[in-house]
């Protein structure tokens, strides 16, 4: 089955957004609540997950579109499998291995650690022209919070 995934419904205050950060590819397989793309707003940065298990088939727009409250942003096959079955072991391999390392405090490559942010965590790295490299996160998978920026 084929599910829409669209823009969260803004509030009045809010105009449109812009897509700041896709986390998935078109042919990815994705779980359940999984971070898919992130919205920015002039006041807020939301977060889209995937509605069920399944593929990403087609994404409609790209980093830094502006788009309109509740929007198509992707296509999801509800089910379906990745082409690839070693790729989704792949990737929670990679996401384990860079918690490990932000956790240790080795190195980690930059895009890596990049995803490793959350919204406002990123949020704050950009103001303050922050490394990355020098926190370590406290997330789930060694996520790295606004708290540990704060810190």
């Amino acid at each position: 089955m084929t599910i829409e995934i669209k823009a969260p419904a803004f509030p009045e205050s809010i105009a449109d957004g812009e897509v700041a950060a896709w986390h998935k590819t078109e042919g990815e397989s994705v779980s359940r609540d999984e971070l898919i793309v992130e919205i920015e707003t002039d006041k807020v940065v939301m977060e889209v997950v995937a509605p069920e298990d399944g593929v990403i088939t087609k994404i409609h727009v790209q980093e830094g579109d502006t788009i309109e409250s509740e929007q198509l942003l992707a296509t999801l096959e509800q089910g379906a499998v990745a082409p690839s079955a070693g790729a989704p072991a792949a990737t929670v391999e990679a996401a384990t291995t860079a918690g490990v390392a932000a956790a240790t405090g080795t190195s980690v490559d930059d895009t890596d650690m990049a995803a490793l942010l959350g919204p406002a965590a990123r949020q704050l790295v950009d103001v303050h022209k922050l490394d990355i490299s020098q926190i370590s996160g406290s997330g789930k998978n060694g996520r790295i919070t606004k708290e540990d920026i704060v810190r």
